[in-house]
């Protein structure tokens, strides 16, 4: 079942909130309550709620290109029914996402779109599926990216790749991610250096198994990422890392001990030296 909405008027992102109704106002009237948050991906979810379930989406669909005119509305990764996010989420009737924050603060504030149907709008990315079309396009966009001389792919910021087009892939949605490893493995097996700098990675499950798909990996840069962790790291512990760089990453006090005691063999961590160049030795 479906909840209706609870009133919220906290300061700070609105989470599946009515505008309280003010003495000689409508209900249905938008209310500048909030404002909703930036999102980092430039998507926004939108979920639609009815008191009607047989509500068709594009019946729904006019009504809010009525109330955003003159906004125009382009919906993308629509599904039936809501998100697993919590249990008010999945009650939705309909989802889908825009990459429009104009768009979206406007649906954020407005709540009720009329006395059957409300909006819960938010900065969650989409999770997607991805069929054989956007995997080819996604093989050219990491060809692109990979120099074959020096063995290495760089990653960095690949969520505002301009040519994916205005679909969304982000390495931190595991859809995207499997994907991408995928077809690196498959197209790049003598990978030697992988970037991934600043895709807002947490976690890093998808990485299991690296050793078997990229043998000679042994340079890996997740600077600037979301990770809090060493024992997130360990999905690339058996991998014969000579250098690593976690720079700008949320991680412990002192966590650069226990990286070195992962892998002994590391000889560069965070751009600095920490043990001889082995080629440098031989020279003595």
């Amino acid at each position: 079942m479906f909840a209706a909405p609870r009133n919220n008027f906290t300061e700070g992102p609105l989470s599946h909130s009515t505008p309280k109704s003010e003495k000689g106002k409508s209900p249905l009237e938008p209310k500048n309550v909030a404002k909703l948050p930036v999102s980092i991906y430039g998507w926004y979810r939108v979920l639609i709620f009815s008191t009607d379930r047989r509500e068709s989406f594009n019946r729904v669909l006019r009504r809010i290109r009525r109330v955003l005119n003159p906004l125009k509305i382009n919906p993308r990764y629509k599904h039936t029914g809501g998100e697993q996010d919590t249990a008010e989420d999945s009650g939705a009737l309909f989802t889908f996402f825009v990459d429009s924050y104009d768009v979206a603060s406007a649906l954020f504030r407005r709540g009720w779109l009329d006395n059957r149907v409300w909006l819960k709008v938010s900065d969650q990315m989409p999770k997607i599926w991805i069929n054989a079309f956007f995997r080819l396009r996604l093989t050219r966009v990491l060809l692109d990216r990979y120099n074959q001389d020096e063995h290495r792919l760089d990653l960095t910021l690949f969520y505002k790749d301009e040519a994916l087009d205005r679909d969304f892939c982000a390495l931190a949605e595991s859809h995207c991610l499997s994907t991408v490893l995928g077809i690196v493995g498959r197209e790049m097996p003598e990978l030697e250096v992988l970037i991934l700098d600043r895709n807002h990675l947490t976690n890093l499950w998808a990485f299991s198994l690296m050793e078997h798909r990229f043998p000679r990996l042994q340079s890996i840069s997740l600077r600037q990422n979301n990770i809090g962790n060493v024992n997130s790291l360990r999905v690339f512990q058996f991998l014969p890392l000579t250098e690593l760089n976690l720079q700008n990453n949320p991680l412990p006090a002192g966590y650069e001990r226990e990286v070195r005691d992962i892998w002994p063999s590391l000889q560069v961590l965070n751009e600095i030296q920490v043990t001889p160049d082995p080629k440098i030795i031989q020279l003595f």
